[in-house]
C-alpha cells in the first residue's frame, strides 16, 4: 500500500477507487517525464524530513507539477480552490494524483484548514499559494496580494515556511524556459503562543520579503547570466573578493 493511501485510511478519507488510482499513477508518470520540464535552483535547501508548507507564486494549475514531483517527489498534498474541482471526474483524478484538498477562496473553509493542519502535524508537506489565485497578469514578475491563511496553517502546525518563485515569461511555448528557485526555510517558531490572529500579517508580509529577495535573485540568474548558476555564483564571489 503507498504512502498516500495509508494517510488517507489514518485520516478517515476515503481512498479512491482502482480506476482513479491508475489514472493518478499514470498522471505522475507524466509529471515526472513529459510535463512541464523545469530547472531547479537551490533545491538542496528544500528540506526532506519534516513538516514543511512550501509556498510559490503561479501563473497556471501546472504550475504544481514540479514542486510535487521534484521537491515532494508526490509525497504530501496540494491546496487547490474549490472552483477549480467542479467536476467531480477532476476532483477524484486530484485527489489520486496528488491528495489535492480542495478549499473555498475568500472564506474560512475549517474542514479544509484541519485537514492541512492534520497532514503536517504527521510530518508531512502542503503546497499552497499564497496569491489564492493564478497571476494571468502582463508583468509577470509582478504578485499579487497575499492571503493570510498560510501564515496561520504553519504557525499553528508547528511547520516550517519554504518560499520558492518560478520564473515563465507569459508568452507561446515559455514551458522550454521554466525555472524556478528554493529559498532558504522560513522558522516561524518564535511566533508560537501568541495569537495567531494579531501575528498572521507580520508572518505574511515576512513572506512576501522573502520571495521579492528570491524574485530578484532568479531575474539576475536567467536574465543577466542566461540562466547559469555557476556564473551567477562566481560573480558574487568575485564582487566579495573586490571589496
Amino acid at each position: 500500500m503507498s504512502e498516500s493511501s495509508e494517510k488517507c485510511r489514518e485520516n478517515g478519507e476515503k481512498q479512491p477507487n482502482i480506476f482513479y488510482r491508475a489514472l493518478g499513477a499514470f498522471g505522475r508518470f507524466l509529471m515526472r517525464v513529459v510535463w512541464w520540464p523545469t530547472k531547479i535552483y537551490y533545491k538542496e535547501k528544500f528540506p526532506q524530513k519534516g513538516n514543511v508548507v512550501c509556498v510559490c507564486n503561479h501563473y497556471s494549475a501546472i504550475d504544481a507539477n514540479a514542486i510535487y514531483s521534484k521537491l515532494f517527489d508526490f509525497k504530501g498534498r496540494i491546496v487547490v480552490k474549490a472552483e477549480a474541482l467542479k467536476s467531480r471526474f477532476v476532483e477524484k483524478g486530484m485527489a489520486a494524483l496528488c491528495r489535492a484538498v480542495k478549499i473555498k477562496r475568500g472564506e474560512t473553509d475549517i474542514g479544509a484548514v484541519k485537514k492541512i493542519i492534520r497532514e503536517l502535524k504527521s510530518g508531512g508537506k502542503v503546497l499552497i499559494f499564497p496569491e489564492g489565485k493564478c497571476n494571468k497578469g502582463a508583468n509577470f514578475k509582478y504578485m499579487l496580494p497575499f492571503k493570510d491563511g498560510t501564515s496561520a496553517i504553519a504557525v499553528k502546525s508547528g511547520s516550517v515556511i519554504v518560499p520558492t518563485v518560478y520564473y515563465r515569461p507569459l508568452k507561446p511555448f515559455a514551458f522550454r524556459k521554466n525555472r524556478l528557485i528554493v529559498g532558504d526555510p522560513i522558522d516561524v517558531s518564535g511566533f508560537e503562543g501568541k495569537n495567531v490572529h494579531e501575528v498572521k500579517s507580520e508572518i505574511t508580509e515576512l513572506i512576501r520579503d522573502k520571495m521579492k529577495e528570491l524574485r530578484a535573485q532568479i531575474d539576475e540568474i536567467v536574465e543577466r547570466y542566461g540562466g547559469s548558476l555557476k556564473k551567477y555564483e562566481r560573480a558574487k564571489a568575485d564582487a566579495v573578493c573586490a571589496k
